[in-house]
């Protein structure tokens, strides 16, 4: 069995910020560490919530449709190492689809399967 195609997502992801060490010790510990990461996530406008949400369900139809083919990595856009990729290889716009050296921006799971496909292809 030949090795799984690494396909790397660039995108803005949406999270929740834990507190200092010790404030969120006493968060957790009076039992409302959810609800104050569940408000940060609100916190978020809809229309990123909304486009996570479909970024997740495209990952989540590549990662069937493929099976056992791909290693998904998602790359938070404003870290260092998506920075330097930025730099390097031109990429202005989130999310963005990386296989090799090639790169696709945007949510067309048919643009994305296919050169997905063209790599398996070579490296198959």
């Amino acid at each position: 069995m030949s090795k799984p195609l690494e396909v790397e997502v660039i995108a803005h992801v949406l999270g929740s910020m834990n507190h200092c060490s010790h404030c969120q010790v006493f968060i957790d510990g009076v039992g409302i560490g959810d609800q104050v990461h569940q408000a940060d996530l609100a916190s978020y406008p809809p229309e990123w919530m909304d486009e996570w949400q479909r970024l997740s369900n495209l990952i989540f139809e590549l990662t069937e449709k493929y099976a056992g083919k791909l290693v998904v990595r998602i790359t938070d856009a404003q870290s260092p190492s998506a920075l330097w990729k930025a730099i390097r290889h031109g990429i202005r716009k989130y999310p963005t689809f990386c296989v090799g050296k090639e790169a696709y921006h945007g949510f067309d799971l048919q643009a994305i399967s296919s050169m997905i496909e063209r790599h398996l292809a070579t490296t198959g």
